[in-house]
Parts: C-alpha cells; structure tokens; sequence
C-alpha cells in the first residue's frame, strides 16, 4: 500500500515538474528544506525575486507617468501596458502561491491516495492516459512560449547593437524593458547593472507566470480526470451481482469521493480567485496592447511581442479550458448517475444517489471573485474585448 501510494506520488509529481522546476527558481518549494542552510538560501532567492519583480513594476509605473505627462501619444504609451500588465500579474500570483503553499502541498499528498494505478481497466487507463498526455504536451507548450518570449526580450537589445554595427551606425547597447531608475543608466557601469538587474526581472517574472499557472491547471486536470473516473464507476453501478448493501457502500464511497474533489475544487478556487480577476481584467488590456504594438508599430521580423501573445493567448485559454472541463465534468457525473444501474438498487441506495445527483446539479467553478465564471465563454469574451479595444486605440492613432 505504501509502495503504491509513494509510486502515485511520483507519477504526480512527473505532471508538475516544469511547475515544480520554475517554483524553485524563485526559492518555493512544496518539500522542507534538507537542512538550514538550503531554508535560508531558499528564502534569501525568494526575498530577492519578490523584491525585484515588485521595483521592477514601480518602475515601469513611474516611466508609463512620466511618458503620459511628456508625450501623451498612443503610439509613445501604448507599448509600455502589456509588460506592466504581465509583472503586475506575477505579483499577485506570487502572493497567491505563497500564501496557499502549503494547502497545495497538503492536496498533492492526498492526491496520491486516490491517483488512478495499476491494475486498471482497458478504459480507465486510456482515460488517464489521455489527460496526462494531453497536461504535459499543453505544460512543454507554454513553458516554451515564455522562455523563449522572454529569451528574445533580453537578447534584442544586443542583437539591435551587432547589426547597428554591422551596419556601420553609431552602435550603443539599449534596454530590455522601458523603466524608471533614480540614477543615470546610461553610465557604463549603471548601464551594465540596469541590463543585468532587467533580464533577471523578466526571468523571475516568468518563473512565477509558469509556476503558477501550471500548477492551477495540473490540479484541474487531475481533478477533472479523477470526476471521469468517477463517471465510469456510477455507470457500472449495479451491473454485478452485489448485495444491497455491497450496492449502498459503494455508493457511499463514490460520494465521499466526490465531496473531497470538491473541496480539493473549492480550495482551488479560494486560492487563485482574486488572480483569476486580475487576470481576465488585465488579459484584455494585454492581448490588445501587444497587438496594436505588432500591426503598427514594430517591424515584421520583431519576434518578442508575437511570442509574447502566443503566450498571452495560450495562458488565459489554458486556464479557461480546465476550468471549463471541471464544470462540465462535475455536471456530467448525475448523467452518470442516470446511466447505472440504479433500478437495480434499493430505495436507500437510491436515496443515496439522490443526493449524488443533486450535489452534482450544482455548479462547481472557479470564478473571477464571483464576479464571472472561467469557461470557454468567458475567453471568447475577453478575446471579443480584446478587439474592441484594439478598435477604438486604432481610431485614436488614426486620428492623431
């Protein structure tokens, strides 16, 4: 038993491991510290990412203020909202994973002891098959897409200095990002310790994008494979020659499994809730941004930007689509119901299942502080927004 529960765990924690790899780049860890002086170099990296990420979006605040007072074009500040947007996210993700860490932990633990293992049926295993394959090619897309969004970011300004050479122009190594310092940067030695300071900004930032947003989908698919498992168990309900009350335990069991996946749902949702509206608000904002500096305004062999909405796109789909997939799987599991064998059963097993089905009828899904549901619907809407912005700073660059 043990042998097979510390087998599920590693099976789970496969899943995770870009997560877990981006959460230790930013000094977090779902394992104690093997010994004192690992914890202080674990929180010594944290303190530093989190203080770095946090100056790095006053920054860019203090110079998109500047620009406004200065130069108030669309085309001057515009280009800056979409970078402001993805490190003001992070903050609040970072505090999100922070704060719930050791609730995550807690329900990766407990995951093991329900994770689907051998020996399985033909169904149930191509079910699980399914779900992980499908995590984990999702996981190496976006874990590409950031790295290499951010990658591309950093190098730009030395590339823009060898072919300003190449070219025989006066050659002078720029910035990765638009930011405010208390000091001239240009100097050569600032200037060295302001690019420095401005790519270890934009990695941590995507750390904790990565991090976090791979393990809110991870638990969601997980949670999302172990409801389908749950259908195909109610559906063979009845269907051997049991006893009634073989019948009634097995229910019973189908319940409180079921009523721990919700919980593990609504923990996820407590976590994540007030990111989540941080994130379809500034989705918008960024999607739109990073579009109109693409169209018409940077050069069609710029990479940077479309990286940077390929992953914009891919990170509020992802999380719309499992957030999606675990309302209509918790909502699929009274079909379940309808389809076992319940006629089967005796009046108190059917109670039972009553209650199961009216459990079931009531939604289960992450929200944006109840304010909207994430779904499928809710990113057709941000990406209708994300237009209707993009529209009206068009009729304004038009117009100036």
């Amino acid at each position: 038993m043990m042998e097979t529960k510390l087998q599920a765990q590693k099976e789970i924690r496969a899943t995770l491991s870009l997560c877990i790899f981006c959460m230790r780049c930013i000094g977090l860890s779902f394992e104690r510290p093997a010994n004192s002086v690992r914890f202080l170099c674990q929180k010594l990296m944290f303190v530093v990412s989190v203080c770095t990420i946090v100056y790095h979006v006053f920054s860019e605040i203090v110079y998109i203020g500047l620009t406004l007072s200065n130069s108030p074009r669309v085309e001057d500040v515009v280009p800056l909202f979409h970078t402001f947007g993805y490190g003001a996210l992070s903050i609040a993700k970072v505090f999100a994973l922070w704060s719930k860490k050791e609730i995550f932990a807690e329900h990766l633990g407990e995951l093991s002891g329900i994770w689907p293992m051998e020996p399985l049926d033909e169904d149930a295993r191509i079910i699980k098959q399914k779900s992980v394959s499908a995590l984990r090619l999702v996981h190496q897309w976006y874990f590409s897409m950031n790295v290499g969004g951010v990658l591309f970011y950093n190098v730009t300004p030395i590339c823009v200095y060898l072919y300003q050479l190449w070219q025989g122009l006066d050659a002078q190594v720029g910035f990765v990002w638009m930011s405010w310092y208390p000091f001239d940067k240009h100097q050569p030695l600032n200037h060295v310790f302001v690019y420095l300071f401005e790519v270890f900004a934009g990695q941590t930032c995507v750390w904790i994008m990565i991090g976090t947003d791979l393990l809110f989908s991870g638990l969601a698919s997980h949670i999302a494979l172990l409801l389908r498992l749950l259908h195909k168990r109610l559906e063979s309900l009845a269907d051997t020659d049991k006893s009634q009350e073989e019948n009634y335990q097995e229910i019973v069991e189908n319940i409180k499994l079921h009523q721990r996946l919700i919980r593990y749902c609504n923990d996820l949702e407590e976590a994540f809730t007030i990111v989540n509206l941080i994130n379809v608000v500034f989705s918008s904002l960024n999607i739109c941004c990073v579009v109109f500096v693409i169209v018409l305004l940077e050069p069609l062999m710029a990479v940077s930007n479309k990286l940077f909405l390929g992953s914009a796109l891919i990170q509020i789909g992802m999380l719309c689509w499992y957030a999606d997939d675990i309302f209509h799987s918790n909502a699929d599991v009274a079909l379940a119901v309808y389809n076992s064998g319940w006629y089967r059963t005796d009046p108190r097993c059917r109670r039972a299942l009553v209650f199961l089905i009216r459990r079931a009828q009531k939604p289960v899904a992450f929200t944006a502080m109840k304010f909207t549901n994430l779904s499928l619907v809710t990113y057709s809407s941000i990406l209708t927004r994300s237009y209707s912005y993009f529209a009206l700073l068009y009729t304004m660059y038009n117009d100036s």
